[in-house]
């Protein structure tokens, strides 16, 4: 079997890829953060000291997070990070709002912003310290962490992640995209048999899936097939 060169389609793949992952948690974070303020609404007066803590400092970093989602919505990433004048930045938000969920959710929005100006090292930092409940956005720090190491030419790695992060994901569009990049990191540390293997898993598994679509691609790349 002859191995098309694919190093420039794959690595926009990727970053298209990483792109889409960025507003699915935009869209999936507001969500989940309507549900853990009303949860903590519910939960009401007459709680233990900790809990009505807990709830203004959830209260507070939702305020702060909601402030930095148009920033997000036109890719004004570096405001986003640092803030501006009245306006907390992703950074802030994530340092002293750490044990809320909304500060979690910062955390992610944090290393995805950095993965989208270029900062990859910084991002995979961020990534290795964020823990969510959520499968779906669990899969996404995972995801993430892939792609910085993809960046890094760490393809072994990042192939490794992307599996994690397909098994760890529920939505099965999502899986199939991270099975799909897990297979074309394979592919590029030179594990053509393991790419080819999981590009057909991709296909079978998740038929008329964008992933799908994309390792059926990949497959026709390897063979020589157009």
């Amino acid at each position: 079997m002859t191995q098309i060169q694919t190093e420039p389609s794959n690595r926009e793949t990727a970053k298209t890829r990483a792109a889409e992952n960025l507003l699915y948690i935009a869209i999936k974070y507001r969500n989940t953060l309507i549900g853990v303020v009303i949860l903590l609404v519910a939960i009401g007066g007459g709680t233990a000291f900790w809990l009505n803590h807990q709830k203004n400092a959830e209260t507070e970093a939702s305020m702060h997070l909601s402030k930095i989602a148009p920033l997000l919505d036109r890719n004004d990433f570096r405001k986003a990070i640092d803030g501006s004048a009245g306006n907390r930045g992703l950074k802030s938000i994530s340092a002293d709002y750490g044990s809320t969920p909304s500060g979690r959710m910062a955390s992610l929005l944090l290393a995805n912003a950095y993965y989208s100006i270029g900062r990859y090292d910084s991002a995979l930092a961020v990534y290795k310290k964020t823990s969510l409940k959520d499968r779906d956005l669990a899969a996404a720090v995972l995801a993430g962490t892939g792609a910085c190491q993809a960046e890094q030419k760490k393809y072994g790695e990042a192939a490794a992640s992307y599996e994690a992060a397909s098994e760890k994901a529920e939505n099965k569009t999502l899986k199939a995209h991270y099975q799909a990049n897990a297979a074309d990191n394979h592919l590029d540390a030179g594990n053509p048999e393991k790419a080819s293997e999981l590009y057909k898993k991709t296909v079978a598994d998740y038929p008329g899936s964008t992933g799908a679509a994309l390792a059926q691609r990949s497959l026709w790349q390897m063979s020589g097939n157009r």
